[in-house]
């Protein structure tokens, strides 16, 4: 009996430390982790708006939008969209938003530049933990993201869902996990009043949303 005692002594003793010596090591690489995860944005927000408008240099404004709903909810995120100009103009030459989407084993962050006038500019994967071989070729633009160029939200749709969109092979979830959260993106934006046609764009003079910090 002693020495059950004695054992499970030193198994709480060494629980205790390995915990204590864990909590240490994440108080330490939790803030490092958070700002490569931040640059790491930052640096797919700039090479997808590249697209918009090559060889500028442009500003990000976020954006709050009144009434705009949260299509990411069930993935814990929102939808946070973001003003693109080209200083010292402030008018708008497009914007920028993450979709979120369950996927087979992660959620899926898709990183997306939009036109004026609704239609997709430029994609990248942000985050993904996808089944290597199968739903982690997302990454990979040809395998289905670069598909996407030049469409607009009603066209998000894959063939096996009645639209014009061919899945990755052997690869549907993710596939359509990718294409839901940016149609429900677009969406939304399109319901908050943020889409005009070229025409409409030349007279930035009112904006659909005010404007917030600069991200």
């Amino acid at each position: 009996m002693a020495e059950m005692l004695k054992v499970g002594l030193i198994l709480m003793l060494v629980t205790l430390v390995a915990a204590m010596a864990l909590g240490l090591v994440n108080s330490r690489t939790a803030p490092i982790i958070a700002i490569q995860k931040e640059l790491a944005k930052q640096k797919a927000m700039t090479e997808v708006s590249a697209s918009l408008s090559p060889g500028d240099s442009l500003a990000f404004d976020s954006l709050s939008v009144a009434g705009l709903e949260n299509p990411y909810a069930s993935c814990d995120n929102t939808l946070s969209v973001v003003r693109i100009s080209v200083p010292p103009d402030t008018s708008r030459i497009g914007y920028v938003f993450i979709a979120y989407g369950k996927g087979y084993s992660s959620t899926v962050q898709t990183m997306v530049a939009v036109e004026l006038d609704g239609s997709i500019s430029n994609t990248t994967i942000l985050y993904q933990q996808e089944t290597p071989g199968l739903g982690a070729n997302i990454v990979i633009p040809s395998k289905l993201i670069e598909k996407f160029y030049g469409l607009t939200a009603s066209e998000f749709l894959l063939t096996k869902d009645g639209g014009g969109i061919d899945a990755m092979t052997g690869c549907t979830i993710t596939s359509r996990t990718v294409t839901n959260s940016i149609r429900n993106g677009l969406e939304v934006m399109s319901e908050a009043g943020l889409f005009s046609s070229v025409e409409d764009s030349a007279d930035d003079t009112s904006e659909p949303a005010a404007e917030g910090g600069t991200e």
